[in-house]
């Protein structure tokens, strides 16, 4: 079998257990999704660039939030953060027999990861954006979080809570360039270093929290 086609009967087998749940699958562009008024949910499905056919195909994938307004991803997460496959940086689908063991430990990865947040987004919003900011949208991997979207979806008091915690669960190293920077960007001055430059070039926290002048005491 090419070893095109053995990632696409993967894509397919996973995507088919969600389509009846509202999930729509998109086979030329390897992703399900998903929307409602405000977010985009989508699962992405990679594959590697040297599959050799009937010996290694690589399959991996990706969870996302995307805001519909701005386009921007408030949420994403892969399989290698969370260690799935155990040990691994991919499950190798290039055997059919491989195929349900791959399909089994990714769909169990999406239902415990990624669904429940689906479901809070879809089915309680402003609750979840308070559990959010209390916890992140993944406590496991750290405190990610989304300033923007706090500040669209909740209120500018979350924010300034969020923007606290965000600070807290920063490196040592990293919240000393976050600190000064702020302290002095917030001020409309100059970024005193490349970290304050380099944030505000990209959509980040950081450019977030500035331009829209959340005020908190670091």
């Amino acid at each position: 079998m090419q070893s095109s086609e053995a990632f696409h009967a993967v894509c397919e087998r996973i995507s088919s257990k969600y389509t009846s749940n509202g999930w729509k699958y998109a086979k030329s562009r390897h992703w399900l999704i998903k929307k409602d008024k405000n977010l985009t949910y989508k699962i992405y499905f990679y594959t590697n660039w040297n599959n050799v056919s009937d010996r290694n195909v690589g399959f991996y994938g990706e969870s996302a939030i995307i805001l519909n307004k701005s386009k921007n991803k408030i949420f994403h997460i892969n399989t290698h953060e969370c260690n799935i496959p155990e040990g691994k940086l991919y499950w190798n689908v290039a055997d059919q027999e491989s195929w349900s063991r791959a399909i089994a430990e990714f769909t169990a990865w999406l239902d415990e990861v990624f669904m429940p947040i689906v479901h809070e987004c879809t089915n309680n919003l402003e609750n979840f954006i308070r559990q959010v900011v209390a916890e992140g949208f993944y406590p496991l991997g750290g405190y990610k979080i989304d300033i923007h979207f706090i500040l669209l979806y909740g209120s500018r008091e979350l924010a300034e809570e969020a923007t606290k915690r965000l600070y807290e669960s920063l490196e040592e190293p990293i919240k000393h360039e976050f600190k000064k920077n702020y302290e002095s960007m917030i001020q409309g001055n100059d970024p005193v270093s490349a970290y304050g430059r380099n944030m505000m070039r990209n959509y980040s926290n950081f450019r977030t929290i500035i331009e829209n002048k959340i005020i908190v005491n670091l």
